[in-house]
């Protein structure tokens, strides 16, 4: 038993085909077939039934290839910790994040991370929270920034910050005149939304509001579309929620549109998704807390 043989069964299994898992690991699926045959061999055991298509690993197989994943990220752990020459974060981290957050919170910390720990690599993806779950079970992503609570049992959920959403009308809208909104002002079928912000009002049972969400307006928009709907409603008017970070990037003319929404204040907690068993704590501790660090004042009070 070798290394290698761990890697081309783990790939197997990842691929549920020789030829793509030996494009993967860079070799000749006659090579790669041949190696699994020898550690099948050694042990007298079964890994995969070549009989079904796809292929799919035996019981036996499964823990198997549960085992040599974690030795491969113990090897690959052992090697990070063997080369590095101090304590500092490094390597690779693949960040997910979901698109109505990644606009206002991304430019906060990332360049400072990056000035800030030279060796330290982060690849950034914009993907949902269905996608993030998959993701982490491909093991293409370490960590995901998103909003309270994770729908998928079994991860870590760190919370960083609170943030308040804001209300975003035109200049000629009635709720204009107030100074701040109350729920109970707010007209629920004038609401254009985002989607990751409808799901969120219709899930959250705990909201203690008369908003009658099931009246929400019948239309809304996919992820990353907030600032779409902004501008759908600096030329059309209407309503819109907005979470509190993306008044940062408005000029004085747009900030006029924004009110404070009291009777309560509607907040999301932003948290930090690592799965269990993730074994780059350093560079997630980096992380988290470079965003926290650079996350405004007026957003953790609340002042618009």
């Amino acid at each position: 038993m070798n290394f290698n043989q761990l890697k081309y069964i783990v790939s197997v299994d990842k691929h549920r085909n020789f030829a793509r898992a030996a494009d993967e690991c860079g070799i000749a699926q006659s090579t790669l077939s041949r190696e699994i045959q020898r550690l099948e061999k050694e042990f007298q055991i079964m890994i995969f039934d070549r009989s079904k298509h796809p292929v799919v690993p035996t019981m036996k197989g499964i823990d198997l290839i549960l085992q040599a994943k974690n030795i491969l990220q113990a090897h690959d752990e052992f090697v990070k910790i063997a080369v590095k020459k101090n304590n500092l974060p490094y390597g690779n981290f693949r960040l997910g994040i979901i698109p109505g957050l990644a606009p206002y919170l991304l430019p906060l910390f990332t360049q400072q991370l990056s000035e800030k720990y030279s060796q330290l690599n982060l690849k950034i993806f914009e993907i949902g929270q269905k996608e993030m779950e998959e993701s982490f079970e491909n093991e293409t992503l370490d960590g995901a920034l998103t909003i309270a609570p994770f729908f998928k049992k079994g991860f870590y959920e760190d919370a960083l910050f609170e943030e308040r959403f804001v209300l975003y009308l035109s200049p000629k809208h009635k709720l204009a005149e107030l100074p701040v909104v109350k729920w109970d002002d707010i007209p629920p079928d004038e609401l254009i939304l985002q989607e990751d912000i409808k799901q969120f009002l219709l899930k959250k049972e705990s909201l203690q509001t008369n908003l009658p969400v099931k009246k929400l307006k019948n239309l809304a928009f996919e992820n990353g579309s907030l600032e779409t709907i902004r501008k759908v409603i600096d030329r059309n008017g209407g309503l819109t929620l907005l979470p509190h970070l993306a008044c940062l990037y408005m000029g004085e003319r747009r900030l006029k549109m924004v009110r404070e929404i009291v009777s309560p204040a509607l907040t999301r907690t932003i948290i930090f998704v690592t799965p269990r068993g993730f074994e780059k704590n350093r560079n997630t501790k980096a992380i988290k807390n470079e965003i926290i660090a650079n996350i405004p004042k007026e957003i953790i009070t609340g002042k618009v």
